[in-house]
């Protein structure tokens, strides 16, 4: 697929549906919010606020800046405001110097926009047939499984799969009859295939190639619910093992941390590869080993998937540090003393909500950037969670300023 259909592909799915809004509730450290954004709003933005004239998506779009096809993969919704934030005085001087009006941003649209690059590796870029063929020889599935006539007879056919759009159909039936084909593999001395990336992707896209013809009306990919895929986490045994951002079991991996923050089809094939540990492990625990039907296990893993949108509490201490170390003092206080050039941010609204900080920061960038220079200062880049526990600092400080008013 080319790199303009691919775009259009996204577009199409978008238009279809497929990407639906996101809404769900989450208790942050910023405020209790709903952080809910529609990517085809946030897709309409990236091309109508110009984002497009110097960035692309999938390869299609601006070459003077990144693609930002990834810039979401692996980064919460602050970490996204933070890299936009960093290099917001690169961008600004290039519109500058190309006559290009800086675009303004509501929080609403901020939102839409983020959602948006955060969405785009939802599905994950599309599978490579060829790539596909080779997987279905080298990881083993050709000795057990036929698709187009190809393959063994051990395992039922493959054809079926041709229909569908996403690989979560097939990973969902590689965990329910997960422990029986690892058992048939290794009686047959076979080792149990690892995926790694898109290789699920790329096996589904040869199967659907390959399936016979009369294969039965294609499925569109379904875009999982997070908010079922949150109830599915504890209806399926899941967090009696696994925590998210410190809430839940502790025998595997917290999931909420941000090296689990992969892609739908790497969460899948993560699935796959940790099974036989984990069956071992919910046998000795006394655990039923949980099934999926339906569209369950596209629940699931939406919400896996979307838990690194939301930002968990910060570090008060350590943003109380970067509060000076990136020079934020010398333009801003908090809860009153000497006036500055900069508001209070104690009394600012933009630390109300993450969509307001986003918003907020990026309109007054160009601001914020002359008195910058003005002062002889650097401008301050925020990493990892810097720009989440700075926020949770400047909210303790508002709280506190908030009740020594109060007092009579």
């Amino acid at each position: 697929m080319s790199r303009r259909r691919r775009w259009w592909a996204m577009s199409g799915l978008v238009a279809s549906g497929l990407l639906a809004a996101i809404s769900w509730s989450i208790a942050s450290a910023q405020a209790p919010v709903t952080l809910s954004g529609d990517p085809l709003k946030g897709r309409d933005l990236f091309i109508h606020k110009g984002c497009i004239k110097c960035h692309s998506v999938w390869g299609v779009g601006g070459k003077l800046g990144p693609d930002l096809t990834q810039v979401g993969m692996g980064r919460s919704f602050l970490q996204i405001a933070g890299a936009l934030w960093s290099h917001s005085p690169k961008m600004l001087e290039l519109m500058r110097r190309r006559g290009m009006p800086l675009p303004t941003f509501t929080p609403e649209q901020m939102r839409d926009l983020i959602t948006y690059l955060y969405y785009l590796n939802y599905f994950n870029e599309p599978g490579d047939a060829h790539r596909g063929q080779e997987l279905f020889s080298a990881k083993g599935c050709i000795h057990c499984h036929a698709v187009g006539g190809m393959g063994g007879s051990v395992g039922p056919r493959l054809d079926t799969f041709g229909r569908y759009g996403s690989p979560l159909y097939m990973a969902q039936a590689m965990w329910n009859h997960g422990p029986r084909m690892t058992a048939e593999m290794v009686r047959r001395g076979i080792r149990p295939p690892v995926f790694r990336g898109k290789e699920m992707a790329d096996l589904l896209a040869f199967i659907r190639g390959r399936a016979v013809s009369g294969t039965p009306t294609p499925r569109l990919a379904i875009p999982g619910n997070p908010l079922v895929g949150r109830r599915l986490f504890a209806q399926k045994g899941c967090r009696r093992c696994h925590a998210i951002n410190g809430m839940g079991g502790q025998v595997g991996p917290d999931l909420g941390r941000r090296e689990w923050h992969r892609s739908v089809t790497e969460i899948a094939g993560a699935m796959w590869n940790h099974g036989p540990k984990m069956w071992a492990k919910m046998k000795q625990l006394g655990i039923p080993r949980p099934t999926f039907s339906q569209n369950e296990m596209a629940d699931l893993i939406a919400y896996l998937y979307f838990v690194g949108y939301t930002d968990p509490p910060g570090n008060v201490v350590k943003g109380r540090r970067l509060f000076a170390e990136k020079g934020c003092h010398a333009c801003h206080t908090l809860g009153g003393g000497e006036e500055k050039i900069g508001p209070d941010l104690t009394l600012s609204t933009a630390i109300a909500s993450p969509l307001e900080l986003a918003a907020a920061m990026w309109n007054h960038a160009p601001t914020m950037e002359k008195l910058v220079q003005e002062k002889g200062l650097p401008w301050p880049k925020f990493d990892d969670d810097e720009m989440r526990d700075l926020v949770t600092y400047i909210r303790s400080m508002a709280r506190g300023s908030i009740s020594r008013r109060q007092v009579p």
